[in-house]
């Protein structure tokens, strides 16, 4: 069995491994600087407990459309496997969501759906359901990478 943290983008459902999650910040709490040269899905970096980290908008990551920002908007911190396109300049990036919404267990993903180079799907490891509900679990060293 392996855990799941899912949260929602644009409301679309997603998960992170509980391996891949470090911590969850309220975007409150996270003052993005906007660096320049960084891509459009990258609104800068953060310093969270004095470390500075890249910060990735999923919604705009994915093309799906705009977060939902709130009191619930939060960033999930994961940590970057070293052969990840961002190996070398940074270990932690932050993902900007609208809400976590829950755990969920489950024994195993199937693969992500495979249909073009544009879709979100080429930054996901997989996806399960869960009561009627399709989570897509999201890769942080693809979503890091370029």
């Amino acid at each position: 069995m392996s855990r799941y943290l899912t949260f929602k983008t644009a409301g679309s459902s997603f998960a992170a491994e509980f391996a891949d999650v470090l911590r969850i910040v309220a975007s409150a709490d996270a003052e993005i600087s906007p660096a320049p040269g960084f891509p459009p899905y990258m609104p800068g970096t953060a310093a969270i407990d004095g470390e500075a980290m890249p910060v990735i908008d999923t919604a705009k990551r994915f093309g799906i459309g705009e977060r939902v920002t709130g009191e619930r908007s939060c960033c999930i911190l994961s940590r970057l496997d070293p052969s990840s396109g961002m190996s070398g300049r940074y270990e932690i990036c932050a993902v900007l969501v609208d809400e976590v919404t829950g755990i969920i267990e489950t024994e195993e993903l199937s693969p992500p759906p495979a249909l073009n180079s544009d879709s979100y799907s080429r930054y996901m490891k997989g996806t399960f359901i869960d009561s009627g509900v399709t989570y897509y679990v999201i890769s942080p060293e693809l979503l890091a990478s370029s």
